[in-house]
C-alpha cells in the first residue's frame, strides 16, 4: 500500500495546503505550550507533518480545557459557599462549547488525563481546591497518560479534531479531512498507518459531493487487503483519474 500512498501524494493537485487552514494556525499560535509535555516535545517541530499537528492540537486543546476548568473553579468558589450540585452545574455551563471526547458516556475534556481524573474535574471540582489535586494546576506531568494509547483512534472522532469518521476495522479507523481531501488510516494506538490524498493532477473536473459515500468502498477494500479492489473503487467513484488508475496498476 505504501506505493499507492506515495503516488497519490506526488500527483495530487486539487488540495488546499494544510498550512493555510485553521488547524495549522492553532498549532503555530500555541505550540510553545507543548513544553509542558516532555514525552511529546518532538511534536513542536511538526510544521511539515500534518498528522502530528493534529495530535499536538489534541494535547493543546486539552491543556486549554484544563486551564479553563481550574480558572472557573476558583472563580465560582470566590463568590462564597455554593451547594455542590449548583457548583457542578455552573461549571458545566461555563465549559459549554469546549471540545471533548465521549468515552463510554464520560466526557473527556482533558485527554492527557485518565477517565477517573477527568471525572474529578467535571463531577468533584471542589477537590481541585485542596491537596493533592490542587498541585495539578502547575505540576501535572506525573498524572499524564498517553492519550493516543489510552483512548485509541476514537479520540480523533471527537470535537478535538476536524476529522470525519468513515469506517473501522478490528485494528484501525479511517477518517476524512475535508480541508485537504485526505483520508487518514489511524491505528488503535492513535498512530498513522497511512493516508490517501484524493484527486490527482490529471483530473480535469472534480466533484466534491457525497464524499463519505464515495470514499467508503475503497476503505472497505483497504480493510480487506484488496489492493486491486481499492484502486478500482478509487476510479469508479471519481476520486482519481484514469491516468492515475493506470499508474497504480503498473
Amino acid at each position: 500500500m505504501a506505493r499507492i500512498y506515495d503516488l497519490l501524494s506526488s500527483k495530487q493537485k486539487y488540495r488546499r495546503p494544510f498550512s493555510s487552514g485553521e488547524d495549522f494556525k492553532y498549532f503555530m499560535d500555541n505550540r510553545e505550550k507543548l513544553g509542558k509535555f516532555k514525552r511529546f516535545t518532538e511534536l513542536y517541530d511538526s510544521e511539515e507533518n500534518e498528522f502530528d499537528i493534529m495530535r499536538a492540537n489534541i494535547l493543546l486543546r486539552g491543556l486549554e480545557n484544563k486551564t479553563l476548568f481550574e480558572k472557573e473553579i476558583v472563580n465560582i468558589k470566590s463568590h462564597g459557599e455554593i451547594e455542590t450540585g449548583k457548583f457542578i452545574l455552573t461549571l458545566k455551563e461555563r465549559m459549554l462549547g469546549q471540545p471533548y471526547y465521549d468515552f463510554n458516556g464520560t466526557k473527556i475534556y482533558i485527554p492527557f488525563f485518565s477517565s477517573a481524573l477527568n471525572q474529578i474535574y467535571t463531577n468533584e471540582p471542589e477537590k481541585l481546591l485542596s491537596l493533592p489535586y490542587s498541585e495539578l494546576e502547575h505540576d501535572f506531568e506525573d498524572a499524564c497518560v498517553d492519550p493516543f494509547d489510552t483512548y485509541g483512534a476514537e479520540l480523533f472522532n471527537s470535537y478535538f479534531t476536524s476529522l470525519v469518521k468513515i469506517a473501522s476495522s478490528k485494528h484501525a479507523t479511517a477518517f476524512f479531512y475535508y480541508d485537504t481531501n485526505t483520508v487518514y488510516i489511524i491505528n488503535d494506538q492513535g498512530r498513522l498507518d497511512g493516508k490517501f490524498v484524493l484527486f490527482d493532477k490529471y483530473m480535469k473536473k472534480v466533484s466534491y459531493t457525497h464524499m463519505i459515500e464515495r470514499i467508503s468502498p475503497f476503505i472497505e477494500a483497504y480493510f480487506n487487503n484488496d489492493r486491486q479492489g481499492l484502486v478500482d473503487a478509487l476510479l469508479e467513484h471519481k476520486l482519481i483519474s484514469p491516468q492515475m488508475h493506470k499508474l497504480l496498476n503498473k
